[in-house]
This record gives C-alpha cells, sequence and structure tokens, in this order.
C-alpha cells in the first residue's frame, strides 16, 4: 500500500525551527531562527549524556581531521577514497556539529569549496578519479551536505549546485521508486536509496523544490522491502535476510520522510532494539560498523526516550574506546577520515546543530 500524502511531511525552515526549538525547551540546546541565522544558546551544563571525556575526544577528533585536509578542501592523500565527495561531505558534516560560526566555520567553508568544485555542470557531484564502485554515494552524501549548508550560506553557486545534484537524483529514480549502482535492471538497493532519499529530504529542508511522487514512490519501495521481523533485506529480487546497518538506514529515512508514527517505522525500531546494541553487538568489526552506527544513532534520536537513554551512552562509550590516540578512528575500507567524521557526527548528535537530524 502505498503512503498517503498526508504520511508523508511537508519540509520547510519553519519545520525545522519549531523542531529545534522544541529540543531546546527540554534540554536546553540550539536552535535556528526563521531567517536561517544559528543563534547559540549557553546551557548551564552540557547535553544530556554528553560527558567530559566525551567532549574532549569531540575536540581531539575535529583537531586530527582538520589536520588532514588538503589546502583544496579535500581529504585523504593514498586510500581507495581518497580525494572521495562523500568522504568529505561526511568531514564537512562533523564540522557543522559545532556550529555554522563555530570554530571550525572555516573548515566548513572549504568542504563547501571543494565540493562546488565537484559540482559537473549535469549536476553529478564527483571527484576527478573514480575507484569506487558506486559513486552515487558520494554525490548523495555531497548533495545532503550542501542542503544543511545553504540553510545557512545563501551564496547562488551553492543554490545551483544544490538544484542540479537534486535534478540528477530525481532523474535516476527507477521504475521501483529506487535509486541502483548500475543501469541493471532489479539492481536498485535500500542502501543506495536511503542515501539518496536523505540527500533529498534535505534539499527539501533547505527550501529546493523536490516533487513529491519522488518522495512518496521512494517510501513505497523502502517499505516493500521491509521483512515481517521488521529489518529489511537488501533488494526486492533478494531473500529476506534483514541486516542491522542497512534496517537503521531504512528506519532512519522513513522517519525523516514523515512517517514518524507509521507502523513500518514502529516495527523497524523493534527490530533494531532487539538485533543488537553497541555493548554486544555481534557486528562490532563488521565491515559496515560506522555507517550502521550513524544511521542508528539517527533512528535513536528520532525515538527519543528510552530509547535514546538506552543508545547513545553504549555508542559514545564504545566510540570513546575505539578512538586512537592520535585523536582519530580507523576503518580499514574507506579510510581514518570517514571512521573519523563518522565518529563524530555521532557523539555530537546531542549538540542538535545539524536541521536534517531534527527530522
Amino acid at each position: 500500500m502505498r503512503p498517503s500524502d498526508q504520511e508523508v511531511t511537508k519540509f520547510s525552515r519553519r519545520h525545522a525551527v519549531w523542531s529545534a526549538l522544541s529540543s531546546f525547551l527540554t534540554a536546553k540546546l540550539a536552535w535556528r531562527t526563521k531567517t536561517g541565522l544559528a543563534v547559540e544558546i549557553a546551557a548551564a551544563v552540557p547535553p544530556r549524556h554528553l560527558t567530559p571525556e566525551a567532549q574532549k575526544a569531540i575536540l581531539t577528533g575535529l583537531n586530527w581531521l582538520a589536520s588532514q585536509q588538503s589546502p583544496d578542501g579535500g581529504f585523504g592523500k593514498g586510500q581507495s577514497y581518497a580525494r572521495n565527495v562523500g568522504v568529505c561531505a561526511l568531514c564537512g558534516m562533523a564540522y557543522l556539529s559545532q556550529g555554522w560560526r563555530g570554530s571550525f566555520h572555516s573548515r566548513i567553508m572549504e568542504c563547501t569549496k571543494y565540493l562546488l568544485t565537484h559540482a559537473q555542470p549535469g549536476g553529478f557531484i564527483v571527484e576527478e578519479e573514480v575507484v569506487t564502485h558506486a559513486p552515487l554515494y558520494g554525490h548523495g552524501f555531497a548533495t545532503l551536505y550542501l542542503g544543511q549548508v545553504y540553510g545557512e550560506d545563501k551564496r547562488g553557486e551553492v543554490r545551483d549546485a544544490l538544484k542540479r545534484a537534486v535534478a540528477l537524483i530525481v532523474g535516476l529514480q527507477n521504475q521501483e521508486g529506487a535509486w541502483r549502482y548500475s543501469s541493471f535492471p532489479g539492481d536498485e538497493d535500500v542502501s543506495v536509496t536511503t542515501c539518496q532519499m536523505m540527500a533529498l529530504l534535505s534539499a527539501r529542508q533547505a527550501g529546493i523544490a523536490v516533487p513529491r511522487a519522488t518522495i512518496t514512490r521512494c517510501v513505497d519501495f523502502l517499505r516493500r522491502c521491509q521483512n515481517a521481523d521488521g529489518g529489511f533485506r537488501y533488494r526486492l529480487i533478494d531473500p529476506p535476510e534483514s541486516l542491522f546497518p542497512r534496517s537503521a538506514a531504512a528506519v532512519a529515512t522513513l522517519h525523516a520522510a514523515g512517517l514518524h508514527n507509521h507502523d513500518s517505522v514502529l516495527r523497524g525500531r523493534k527490530y533494531l532494539e532487539t538485533s543488537a546494541t553497541p555493548t554486544i553487538s555481534p557486528v562490532h568489526d563488521a565491515e559496515y560498523y560506522y555507517y550502521g552506527r550513524f544511521y542508528a544513532t539517527h533512528a535513536a534520536w528520532q525515538a527519543g526516550g528510552t530509547c535514546w537513554d538506552r543508545w547513545y551512552p553504549a555508542v559514545r562509550d564504545e566510540l570513546l574506546q575505539r578512538q586512537v590516540s592520535a585523536g582519530n578512528w580507523q576503518d580499514p575500507n574507506v579510510g581514518a577520515e570517514y571512521a573519523t567524521a563518522m565518529a563524530l557526527v555521532i557523539l555530537q548528535f546531542p549538540y542538535v546543530r545539524i536541521p536534517i537530524f531534527l527530522a
């Protein structure tokens, strides 16, 4: 069954304003004005669950990340994902978590410059030499980042690159309502689709037009990929095997699309709660460790209450244990910049400074 138009939220800057204001009233955090200007509200105490140890780890990690940024704003020199636009976008999100006018504002601007430099006339945001098998991931994260930046940086070049990037994503949606690595029929999958969907929602939140039909068809695809246990399969043509990382991505995305208390989201949350926690997870060193933790933290934040109180302290402590002495985190597949950016975004959720995480 397709979701009704009422189930799909109309995102706007006002939605982000009032969501953030609500968070401030309950947690004394930060909010954004109707003009999009970031307003830092000094709290008497740090946000709940954000310990002094975590704050120190965050600052150390951000400083390490800054030391790795190249003069052109990109990241990485040797590994497979060197100069990847998606990694740069995630690093920018880590900086943004400190606030638009925070200590890392110049680093945010450098990330934006790098992504704009690699925004092609046809809309594709991609590095010069593509060595990964799925550059649409990088494009999706880059678009998500630019959507969040455009809420503050109203330059025409940001708007134009963002509009072209959105048009590319919309145009690539297939008949199933999803996205894929290649043009092979039936190859669309939950992972790539959630990445593109979050990018579209980010742009829409910033005021860029996104067709309602595109959102509705994507929601329909994700719901059809949900299994009986509440988790999500990789592709419609695959056996109904649920895995934690992609299920977390699907739950967070469906919620962000407006299905806050829909049965698919509630069943998905139940699957996440019963399949793994940071301290007992059987996938502690899995290939998609940071990817899964990133989306699971987003999903836990959306759920709030006891779900958040249970999840965040556990993932916080786990990440603190994994941080190396230099201040970064490691990932053997994508690289340290990626792992560090992901860990920093996760740890900084309580600051509530990125509007897409309020959706």
